[in-house]
Order: C-alpha cells, then structure tokens, then sequence
C-alpha cells in the first residue's frame, strides 16, 4: 500500500505502453488505503491514478513476472521461501535498479512527510534507471 504501488505507478507512468507492472505484497491487508503522502507525490508527477487494492502476491503473480522486484531482504526470504522458483528473476529494488547492492529500501510508513518525501525521491531515481536499463515489453 506504501513502496510498491508508487513504484507501479512510477513505472508505468515512465515507461509507457512498453511496461507492464503488478503492485503485490507479503502481507497485504486490502482494506488499507494509499498514504495520502504517496497519492500526493504522485500527482506532483503529473500521475492522477492513484487507486490501488493492495493484495498479496501469487503463484500466479509469480510465474506472470519476468522480473520480481522487492523492497527489503526479509521479502526476499519471505518470496525465496514461499516461491523457490522466484529466485531465478528476484532482486532487491534499489541493487537492480541502482547498483546499491544488499540496500533494503526503507519502510516510511509511521513517519514524518519529509521521511515519506526522501523514500518516494528514491523510487523516482531508481524507476528512471529502471526504464533507462531495461527493454520496453517486461512485465514487473
């Protein structure tokens, strides 16, 4: 509801047609709402879709991916576990996207705006790099 669904929107705002992108979780709760920090980031970006349902992620989910892309370590393990056959397409965020290698991106959900302000800054930079390395045509 926070990291992922920004960097979806980002992502699919920056790419264009040529992307395809699926917001999950580890441990969505589709009641929650979007933090109206992150629906207001966005629309600065000039992104005024900002309906999101979170929702826990699938095999389906799984096989449909052509790469996987997480926000912190315990994802990882969590995904590695659950889906052993994820491995093969699964990085952090910020090391794929970046190079920042082992960076877990962090969590800004129960702090200030600026806290929220610098972690949605950082999906921004790494959605650009993102697009910039990758072929249009993959689905996330």
């Amino acid at each position: 509801m926070c990291r992922s669904p920004a960097a979806e929107k980002m992502l699919l705002h920056a790419g264009g047609a040529g992307f395809e992108a699926r917001s999950r979780g580890t441990a969505a709760q589709a009641y929650c709402k979007m933090p109206r920090q992150i629906s207001a980031f966005l629309n600065r970006m000039g992104i005024t879709d900002t309906a999101h349902t979170p929702t826990l992620i699938t095999e389906t989910d799984i096989n449909w991916a052509d790469l996987i892309l997480v926000m912190e370590t315990c994802h990882f393990e969590h995904l590695a576990d659950k889906f052993p056959q994820s491995l093969r397409k699964m990085h952090l965020f910020l090391d794929y996207c970046n190079g920042l290698s082992g960076a877990d991106l962090r969590d800004p959900m129960g702090k200030n705006d600026k806290a929220f302000e610098e972690v949605l800054t950082e999906i921004r930079v790494a959605v650009e790099q993102l697009v910039k390395k990758t072929d249009s045509g993959k689905t996330f």
